[in-house]
């Protein structure tokens, strides 16, 4: 059974690892998910196997009152498709609700189909493109979901 759970300092180098994993052009080091999860406007979970390793995680930045962006949201693919990256976007979306958020922001590379396929289908609307977002030549597709 997946749990869910905040994550912490002790989950950096995992997250770390993954990262590395799943998004090799634009990885985050170390120093920037302990920036990132110390902050009061940003929140991270992580999704969990029977034996307790990570196997999924989301993070957001929600300062309150305007639109949250969603940093990043990640599952290794021996467990895509299970609802994990779903049930980790509405633990997100609650957060980001909790701290008076108006809509939710994303950037997904334009080829993951089957991320813009989960993101559409929770109501994500597509917005624009913005080049070379994730390297030269790695463009992103911009969506919104409004939460009002």
């Amino acid at each position: 059974m997946i749990r869910y759970r905040d994550a912490n300092e002790l989950d950096i180098p995992v997250l770390v690892s993954l990262d590395k994993l799943l998004f090799p052009y634009s990885p985050w080091s170390s120093g920037q998910y302990r920036e990132e999860i110390s902050a009061s406007t940003r929140h991270f979970i992580v999704a969990l196997d029977d034996a307790q390793s990570i196997i999924g995680y989301a993070g957001v930045f929600a300062p309150g009152g305007t639109a949250a962006d969603i940093l990043t949201v990640g599952v290794i693919p021996e467990h895509r498709g299970q609802g994990i990256a779903r049930a980790l976007m509405a633990l997100i979306t609650e957060w980001a609700k909790a701290q008076d958020s108006n809509a939710m922001m994303l950037e997904v590379k334009i080829d993951n189909l089957e991320a813009i396929s989960l993101y559409e289908s929770l109501g994500y609307l597509k917005l624009n493109i913005r080049k070379d977002y994730f390297g030269s030549g790695l463009d992103a597709l911009v969506m919104r979901k409004d939460l009002t």
